[in-house]
């Protein structure tokens, strides 16, 4: 039996603030956050790239010194490790290989500070919501697949894994897309992440691709989906934000836990 190791997000953290919630910012808001992950028995936290105080490795490096010293502070709250960060896509599209050298040094601080910490997993989008990739093309996911075979390259070397995660908004929408990517990218360097909502919502069955490519499978993010886009919102310019809040769908106050 593999040793199976569970974190948890901390982008789900959220601190009250003037204007509802914020990221966490704050020292004691990182030590409270991690205790309570501790006392529900969780051993380690993903991080979130660009999320707060805790969303780079310089702004950590910041407020804690070197990733020794981080990790002095983090299992002093009880945890003993940071698993994985998650990168999400702001910027140029992986579909354009003229963005690929971009893409890989910005993801090369993550990956050199998970090395550092002992974290297992780059968790990466392998291409922009689709509203903004559209049309979807054999050509584009064969060339966001050969710039995430290039970063996975450059994290093999650190011991870490990438792994893609594909979201609902994803311009990879439905099996069909999901089976291109993992085709045309290396298995020896680039893993898929299982996000079980974000996969529901998009109308994919999560166990069904898990067992589609069993090993491919490197790591999973496990969440609640509340409401499946049968209306395809995903499509709409601006989807982010219509579908996060509530455009256009009115009904539907909550998509995930």
């Amino acid at each position: 039996m593999p040793d199976v190791k569970w974190g948890y997000g901390i982008n789900h953290f959220r601190v009250p603030g003037m204007s509802g919630t914020g990221p966490l910012l704050r020292k004691e808001n990182h030590e409270r956050a991690f205790k309570v992950l501790s006392v529900c028995d969780f051993k380690g936290v993903e991080l979130q790239a660009r999320l707060g105080t805790l969303g780079t490795p310089e702004s950590i490096a910041l407020r804690y010194g070197p990733p020794a010293k981080f990790m002095e502070f983090v299992r002093s709250c009880g945890l003993d490790q940071i698993s994985s960060f998650l990168l999400l896509l702001t910027g140029p599209s992986p579909s354009d290989p003229a963005n690929h050298a971009a893409i890989l040094e910005s993801a090369r601080p993550y990956a050199k500070f998970l090395h550092d910490v002992q974290g297992s997993c780059l968790v990466v989008q392998p291409m922009l919501s689709y509203w903004r990739e559209a049309p979807v093309t054999e050509a584009k996911i064969r060339n966001a697949a050969a710039c995430w075979n290039a970063v996975g390259k450059m994290t093999r070397e650190l011991n870490v894994q990438t792994a893609l995660h594909i979201d609902f908004l994803s311009a990879l929408h439905g099996t069909a897309d999901i089976d291109k990517l993992l085709e045309f990218t290396n298995p020896e360097l680039v893993g898929l992440a299982v996000d079980t909502a974000e996969l529901a919502i998009a109308g994919v069955d999560p166990v069904a691709l898990y067992e589609r490519h069993p090993d491919r499978v490197k790591h999973f993010h496990f969440k609640q989906a509340c409401n499946v886009d049968s209306a395809a919102e995903y499509k709409h310019a601006n989807a982010d934000n219509r579908m996060l809040n509530g455009v256009g769908k009115p009904d539907i106050e909550l998509w995930l836990w």
